[in-house]
């Protein structure tokens, strides 16, 4: 509609308007711009998120293959040296979890059960820090942290001096080694300020002394094979073998690597630290159990020994003294944190995953630093 008013002059202006049909098709072509800038905007949100989400994995991945790398190359390791000969002293009272110490490393299959029976040991469960079936898990042998210097062992007796205690308890497990022996015993006393005792009798220690031949036959260091750590000192007489080169003492357990159930209804990977504080040969002491890395649905982790050109899954390892790397897969998924709901699916509707794969070499099988 159109419509003549009079100005100031006296001349009509003509005043114009848009019609209904006219509004009506504007708004058609906005909603239509508007609906393309949403499109868009979604579909930028999509392939953020989805970046986003293969991002956390990766990082998760890249985090909980370093960690483990760190353990596995130290399998078997000691504060003194990887040729030093390992020599179990603790034969009493069975002896089926320290015995095979010295391989430094043991695989298990889905299906194979983990020494212990606390739950965060690797045990199998549905409960938060238990391990799920039908996944592989590793434990690994390896002195737990830096040693304490030995000051003094010159005769044969069930007292070491050594520079400090740490935080060392009664029944400990511990090495005390140089560069030519290892020997695991386990702590009967701890008899005074920067002293450790190794008594037999209730312990699990063969005898009082430390010998450097197995089995253990408890006639001591007076005997055919007894040996004495004499750093920067002169030897007892009784002393069968010794050796004046530095020696240090550190605990020892087990590092155990799984993947377990989560607080928040999901999987992750896990590490705990296991050892013996007990009468029995068995892992019986949780010292800790860390959940690592969150997402992680799956591991398999397969070995190769020395001499061969394939990876073998646990049960084809004949030697695990003589595996020089392993093989590590996990199978990540995204997780909720930051993001939610749909925004860690993938095209198909299904959460986001990948399978990821790590080879690590044994560091303390190859003679290097």
């Amino acid at each position: 509609m159109r419509t003549f008013q009079k100005n100031r002059s006296g001349f009509r202006a003509l005043q114009g308007g848009f019609s209904l049909i006219e509004l009506m098709i504007a708004m058609l072509l906005g909603l239509l711009v508007v609906a393309a800038a949403g499109g868009v905007f979604i579909s930028n949100k999509r392939v953020y998120t989805s970046t986003e989400t293969l991002g956390r994995i990766q990082e998760n991945t890249r985090v909980g293959f370093e960690l483990m790398s760190r353990d596995l190359r130290e399998a078997g390791g000691n504060p003194c040296s990887s040729a030093s000969v390992i020599v179990n002293q603790m034969s009493s009272g069975g002896n089926d979890w320290w015995a095979d110490w010295g391989n430094g490393i043991q695989g298990y299959d889905g299906d194979d059960a983990m020494g212990g029976t606390t739950a965060g040991m690797g045990v199998f469960g549905t409960g938060v820090g238990q391990r799920v079936a039908g996944t592989d898990a590793v434990e690994i042998n390896s002195a737990l942290g830096g040693g304490i210097r030995v000051v003094d062992h010159a005769t044969p007796s069930a007292v070491v001096e050594v520079s400090d205690q740490g935080d060392i308890v009664d029944n400990d497990v511990l090495v005390i080694c140089n560069m030519d022996y290892a020997f695991i015993f386990q702590v009967t006393q701890l008899p005074g300020d920067n002293k450790i005792q190794h008594n037999a009798g209730t312990s699990l220690n063969c005898a009082q002394e430390f010998q450097f031949d197995e089995p253990c036959t408890g006639s001591g260091a007076s005997g055919a094979f007894g040996y004495c750590f004499v750093p920067g000192a002169t030897p007892s007489a009784q002393c069968v073998g010794s050796s004046e080169s530095p020696a240090y003492v550190a605990k020892v357990g087990s590092l155990r690597w799984f993947v377990g159930n989560n607080a928040r209804g999901g999987t992750s990977l896990y590490r705990a630290i296991v050892t013996n504080r007990g009468s029995t040969n068995n892992p019986d002491t949780l010292l800790d159990n860390i959940e690592v890395v969150e997402g992680v649905e799956d591991m398999t982790v397969t070995y190769l020994e020395q001499g061969e050109n394939a990876y073998t899954v646990p049960a084809g390892v004949a030697d695990w003294s003589r595996v020089i790397a392993t093989r590590i897969e996990l199978v990540m998924e995204g997780t909720r944190g930051a993001l939610t709901g749909r925004e860690i699916e993938g095209t198909d509707g299904e959460a986001l995953t990948r399978r990821m794969t790590h080879v690590v070499a044994l560091r303390n099988r190859e003679g290097t630093l």
